[in-house]
């Protein structure tokens, strides 16, 4: 039943607040201003935002011309004309005028707020500028929140990567010298691979933002301390060639402010089931069922370098010690030096002719080859940089110059970013990748750097300058061209760096590192959590892990005489813990696995680490309706113990740094599989046998009477009784470092 909207003002209070209201939501601005006063969850009556907050406009637009450049904020535009929406869902306009621009004529802003969406405690939030022709709309911020109320015990979580965790988020943004501090992720970017943040209280209210874009708009979420203790939050548009020209702006798409009560897992599922998401998710090759089948059918990848003998010969050790399908991502096969020599890849280390040899006899024993091949960088130090004229595709800034990166701290050898908009580097890229599938007969292409895009200014490449969708679109179109170009070859894997909505319908299979954020620098209060499976499993293919036993290897091409000691060599035990962490996350999270640098010996000298893989492969090979097919759930809360482990951050660049983390001794992830089957997957990494009871949400898993209860593990699958929803808590031992799936099923 709809609430009226209605104009009060409280005894004494001024000025009058305007609300609007369903059963779920209520929104509320203040009438002088239009800044938002009220996000108020229903029932329950929870406001997001605080009673005493600090002013701040709905909007701020940085606008200029050729001569002129000013800020325009809503609290400073007067009064806005509120008005309640007639037609469809409940909703109010406000409306600015005559937003004053010095020297300017002035602007209109009109904002129109519905709620009743996906019914659940949404708002969706749009805006649309008129302006003269002349004015550029530099920047947009909008929705801005002012002063998110303070709750115990709050907890950030944004889907960076695969999805980070922090809790006491409110002393992060207080800055070193608590004067405030802004954290700000950018989409689409590997550093808001969904558009959505949840802050919240555990197991209580929590605020939720999102957008519901499904073209891949550039957008900043951003959130900031002022050194006071509030807390804010607004998103930043960047208008495409800054709306020049145009009379009329409307934000391309709308954002939606919601508020739920539980943890970060509520606010992906309403992300799950916004109508961008939906469309996003359908355009996924697995879910189209385009991805190799050998890929959903690998239950290792071991991330090994150099040449066959150091990639493949080991690979086909494991695939016979697994009895399972073992992929390699294979960098380092390349003529160039690693991170310095790109695009010179071919011909191969070894050979044309003795790779192919060795790509075909790994085929023949069930081990497939998913190789390196840098998508976006161009070594400048290389001859082909010069000869084929390669700067002149490069990405350009707005002064007109190239800025160069330097990944490689041995050779320091600089690298340009390529601008993906040009064909140029489209057809040098796709092929070099037909010769690989196609001459070398690779199994597919790992394209590195995807989720790293580029603002480029260069005006003869063809696209728009600054920002743009020109990026994934011109990464559409590359990925098109190479399976084209190879169409003959069968159907090849094109795999990329970083979880990402834009190209999910682009590549295979995306790499996901944040399983192993210890080892690649993330550091309290920051923890991995699995965001993006939680949205997009059952669409996309995400595998990946740092997880190894040695050190890194050193690259035969770099500077031999700065090899450091102990390439390769066992990492101390006491790092163990730490290895078993990220295959813990790998499994309960719904990842294919992967191991870093194996080498044959390691099934002999760590023998219980190997054990742990081998019973986490075949436990996961068993349970794949779930771990890859199904659809995250929140999974039942763990009473365990949280333990001390020694960690270590370690990479082919960084040398070891050791460190002392605390963590809870067992994992676990709940999935509804496409039959309605319900599994819990459990992994311990403690060193002790764990008693477990497990209290089951029988509502929200759907859980009836009498559904068989059932325990796999290395061993096989074996019945445990009936579920009783009466009495639901189920109950079970695991064996030290133990691994199992719990599966619920109706027949």
């Amino acid at each position: 039943m709809l609430l009226a909207a209605l104009i009060s003002s409280e005894s004494g209070a001024s000025p009058a607040l305007i609300r609007v209201a369903d059963g779920k939501l209520q929104v509320g601005f203040d009438s002088a201003t239009g800044s938002l006063c009220e996000l108020i969850q229903l029932p329950e009556g929870y406001n997001q935002i605080a009673d005493s907050h600090a002013p701040l406009g709905l909007w701020q637009i940085s606008v200029g011309n050729d001569e002129t450049s000013q800020e325009l904020t809503a609290e400073r535009a007067g009064s806005p004309k509120i008005e309640r929406l007639t037609e469809g869902q409940p909703g109010l306009r406000l409306v600015w005028d005559k937003v004053a621009a010095g020297g300017m004529e002035p602007l209109r802003v009109e904002v129109l707020v519905r709620i009743g969406q996906q019914d659940a405690p949404l708002s969706r939030w749009e805006l649309s500028i008129t302006k003269p022709k002349n004015v550029r709309l530099k920047q947009v911020r909008f929705p801005r929140v002012s002063s998110l109320r303070q709750r115990p015990d709050e907890v950030l979580a944004v889907p960076r990567q695969l999805g980070m965790l922090a809790r006491a988020p409110r002393a992060l943004m207080k800055g070193r010298d608590n004067k405030g501090a802004r954290l700000t992720w950018r989409s689409p970017q590997a550093d808001m691979t969904v558009q959505c943040l949840a802050f919240y209280q555990q197991d209580g209210p929590g605020f939720y933002a999102a957008c519901d874009d499904a073209r891949g708009y550039r957008k900043d979420f951003s959130m900031w301390g002022d050194g006071k203790g509030l807390l804010h939050f607004e998103i930043i548009h960047e208008p495409e060639q800054q709306a020049e020209g145009m009379t009329g702006f409307q934000l391309p798409f709308a954002a939606v402010l919601g508020a739920f009560c539980g943890d970060w897992t509520a606010a992906a599922e309403f992300y799950r089931e916004s109508p961008s998401a939906k469309i996003i998710a359908e355009r996924g090759r697995f879910h189209r069922g385009l991805t190799p089948a050998w890929i959903a059918e690998t239950g290792l990848w071991l991330w090994n370098r150099g040449r066959s003998q150091q990639v493949l010969e080991p690979a086909t050790v494991m695939r016979k010690h697994l009895q399972a399908p073992v992929s390699v991502l294979w960098h380092w096969w390349h003529n160039c030096p690693y991170d310095a020599g790109f695009p010179e890849y071919l011909p191969p280390r070894e050979g044309a002719e003795a790779f192919k040899a060795a790509l075909a006899a790994a085929r023949r024993q069930d081990v497939r080859a998913l190789l390196y091949m840098n998508q976006r960088l161009w070594g400048t130090m290389t001859q082909s940089w010069t000869h084929e004229n390669a700067e002149t595709y490069a990405v350009k800034g707005a002064d007109g110059k190239v800025r160069t990166e330097t990944y490689n701290t041995y050779m320091k050898a600089p690298c340009a970013p390529m601008c993906i908009g040009t064909q140029f580097w489209r057809d040098k890229y796709a092929g070099l990748a037909e010769k690989v599938l196609c001459d070398l007969k690779a199994d597919g292409v790992y394209m590195d750097q995807v989720g790293v895009w580029a603002n480029c200014y260069d005006p003869a490449h063809g696209h728009i300058p600054g920002p743009g969708r020109y990026w994934s679109e011109g990464l559409a179109m590359l990925t098109t061209e190479i399976r084209d170009r190879s169409a003959a070859c069968g159907r090849v894997a094109l795999g990329g760096e970083y979880c990402g909505e834009p190209w999910i319908g682009n590549i295979d299979l995306t790499l996901a590192l944040s399983v192993s954020a210890d080892r690649i620098g993330s550091r309290p209060p920051w923890e991995p959590i699995p965001f993006f499976e939680a949205v997009y499993h059952s669409s996309t293919i995400v595998f990946g892990s740092m997880a190894g036993l040695v050190h890194p290897p050193y690259d035969e091409k770099w500077p031999q005489e700065k090899t450091p000691p102990g390439r390769l060599t066992l990492l101390d035990r006491k790092f163990s813990q730490q290895f078993y962490l990220d295959h813990a996350r790998t499994f309960a999270w719904g990842m294919q696995p992967m191991m870093a640098n194996f080498l044959p010996s390691l099934l002999k000298e760590r023998a219980e680490e190997m054990d742990y893989v081998t019973r986490m492969v075949r436990t996961r090979m068993r349970s794949l309706k779930y771990l890859l097919h199904g659809t995250w759930l929140r999974p039942p809360p763990l009473d365990v113990p949280s333990r001390e482990i020694d960690v270590a951050e370690l990479g082919s660049y960084t040398p070891l740094k050791p460190a002392k983390r605390t963590y809870p001794v067992a994992l676990d992830g709940a999935w509804r599989a496409p039959d309605g089957d319900i599994g819990i997957a459990l992994a311990s990494i403690s060193d002790e046998k764990l008693s477990l009871s497990l209290p089951i949400n029988v509502k929200a898993y759907g859980l009836k009477d009498g559904c068989a209860l059932y325990r796999t593990d290395e061993t096989g699958r074996h019945r445990m009784g009936s579920f009783n929803p009466r009495d639901p808590v189920v109950r079970l031992e695991l064996k030290p470092r133990g691994i199992c799936m719990v599966e619920f099923c109706a027949k």
